[in-house]
């Protein structure tokens, strides 16, 4: 199946440059998600195992923004509502600039911008509408554990944090930071609207020990994507309506059909063990992840189906379509996909739209893969529905303090179509951006808005928005629409396991070992069999049980 659409195009105006700039928020959460994965399960946020889950958490209501009717509706699927415009003009929110905040201090993912928040006129005109000066303290995608864990120790605490998967996370939770399941939880978050307009499949990834921690920011759960330019396609003779293979077999004659060696021009580049195995996963029918089965959880890597997409990686690779250097150097793949080389770009939902603008002549689409024996699209493995580390409270039974946070949240979480998303989003007009019509075009250069503090509910991701280019917009609804309502959840959502966070990381890096050896034909399926028994006695077989524990305290 193809989700494709040759109507409208870019709206006039929009630089190349101003689109890779916008990309930096969506660039930011991809490295952040990078940067942390050491820190606990691939893709997986913060959750508990053992401690004080009773059993009763209730997940704050979600409350939908109505103020502003989309041009696409959203679902309770997950489908992000669309918009080809901003309102104009924005609806300004009631209670801002907010009154009776103190001071605080923010610790961050993120490096400080280039035009530091002292002189930066977007952070002030953020800290105007907090109604208070505010400190943000940087650590880096690469030192952030590090800074994290060192700031835990020292009892120095910030006011506000951002939480990742550490050892001993839930008691460093309990002793550092506030419980928030009881302030937030059912229609507790109605007073604070914006954070009302968070759904409960992202507030998920903020429970530890069945308990309510943090924010995090909401994104669709849309999984991988595979995009592809039209303009790339028809110069390999071919059209749209050909990337619609319907079994395994016909996407790897597809991939041939896409692929010119003697004019080094191929189907697909990236790292195989990750990328490709994610779709071959999918095609295979593999547990997402985790799947749980009557209380009892079963990990995609002891699963019968994984087997199957290891072989059908094999042949992929041994037919030459991917680009040679998939292995040795994938960090080419963007740009072996911008410049025609690679047809087809495995991505996260996200990039979809920057690569959309940064094409306008083209069609961006989506290829569906097929399940690998045919008979349909392959339900797609959906992603996290929100960043997968969350933004905590420093510990305090001080309730004014609570709701000056909550607040404060309630501000970062502002939903689309007010003036406060939109200064939050895009910063000072006439600095950081101009306005073209209705809508904001983000000024080449101009200094960075605060895209570190989104994390802590920022709605961007959370909705589709084109800038008045349609087929931005219609082309990703169209996508979240087929694949969403049958997307596999993984059940470890939400759920830490102390053996996964300290010992997982190793065995994911012998676990990609054995795959590259067996993808690249110098190692028999035998050898997984083998690291199946040797993940499930050292790790698998624990991390099992403690995600079962979790589950049943959630």
């Amino acid at each position: 199946m193809v989700i494709g659409d040759r109507n409208e195009r870019l709206t006039p105006g929009v630089s190349r440059r101003a689109v890779l700039r916008g990309g930096l928020a969506g660039a930011a959460g991809l490295a952040g998600i990078s940067g942390l994965a050491a820190c606990g399960p691939e893709g997986g946020g913060a959750g508990g195992a053992g401690g004080a889950g009773d059993g009763s958490l209730e997940l704050p209501t979600y409350v939908p923004f109505e103020d502003v009717e989309p041009d696409l509706p959203g679902t309770a699927e997950g489908v992000p509502p669309g918009f080809y415009n901003y309102p104009d003009p924005p609806i300004e929110r009631e209670g801002f600039p907010l009154q009776g905040v103190d001071p605080f201090t923010f610790l961050v993912t993120g490096t400080p911008p280039a035009v530091l928040p002292e002189d930066n006129k977007n952070y002030a005109w953020m800290d105007e509408q907090l109604g208070t000066p505010s400190t943000t303290i940087f650590g880096t995608y690469s030192d952030y554990t590090s800074k994290f864990q060192v700031t835990m120790a020292s009892g120095d605490l910030p006011d506000l944090a951002i939480v990742i998967q550490v050892p001993g996370l839930p008691q460093l939770l309990e002793k550092n930071f506030t419980d928030l399941t009881d302030v937030l939880g059912g229609d507790g978050v109605k007073k604070y609207p914006g954070l009302a307009n968070i759904p409960n499949s992202a507030w998920q990834l903020c429970t530890v020990n069945g308990r309510l921690w943090g924010v995090t920011r909401p994104q669709p759960p849309t999984g991988r994507v595979i995009n592809y330019r039209s303009d790339v396609i028809e110069k390999r003779g071919l059209t749209e309506a050909d990337l619609a293979p319907q079994s395994g077999d016909e996407f790897l004659e597809l991939m041939k059909a896409l692929t010119d060696k003697d004019n080094n021009l191929f189907a697909m580049g990236a790292d195989p063990t990750s990328w490709l195995m994610s779709i071959s996963k999918q095609m295979a029918g593999t547990p997402n992840g985790w799947a749980e089965e009557n209380g009892t959880f079963v990990s995609d890597i002891a699963s019968e189906q994984m087997k199957d997409a290891l072989d059908y990686a094999k042949q992929v690779w041994a037919a030459g379509v991917m680009h040679p250097n998939s292995f040795s150097d994938p960090s080419q793949n963007g740009t072996w996909y911008d410049a025609g080389v690679t047809a087809l770009y495995v991505r996260g939902f996200g990039g979809w739209d920057f690569n959309i603008r940064a094409f306008p002549e083209a069609t961006i689409g989506a290829l569906i893969p097929p399940k690998l024996e045919g008979g349909g699209p392959a339900p797609v493995h959906k992603s996290d529905a929100g960043y997968p580390a969350f933004t905590a409270i420093r510990k305090t039974d001080d309730a004014d303090r609570i709701d000056q946070f909550l607040r404060v949240f309630d501000f970062f979480a502002s939903p689309f179509g007010t003036d406060q998303y939109l200064g939050f989003n895009y910063g000072v007009e006439d600095y950081a951006y101009t306005m073209e019509g209705p809508n904001p075009v983000p000024i080449d250069d101009a200094p960075e808005t605060p895209i570190y503090h989104t994390y802590a509910g920022g709605a961007r991701n959370s909705v589709i928005y084109g800038q008045g280019d349609r087929t931005s917009v219609d082309l990703r609804h169209a996508y979240a629409m087929e694949v969403l309502p049958t997307g596999v959840d993984d059940a470890s959502t939400g759920l830490y396991s102390e053996t996964e966070v300290t010992k997982g990381t190793t065995m994911n890096k012998q676990m990609h070992d054995v795959m590259r050896q067996i993808i690249q034909g110098q190692q028999g399926m035998s050898a997984w069999d083998d690291f199946v028994k040797m993940w499930k006695s050292r790790v698998g077989d624990q991390v099992a049980e403690e995600y079962a524990e979790a589950a049943a305290a959630r």
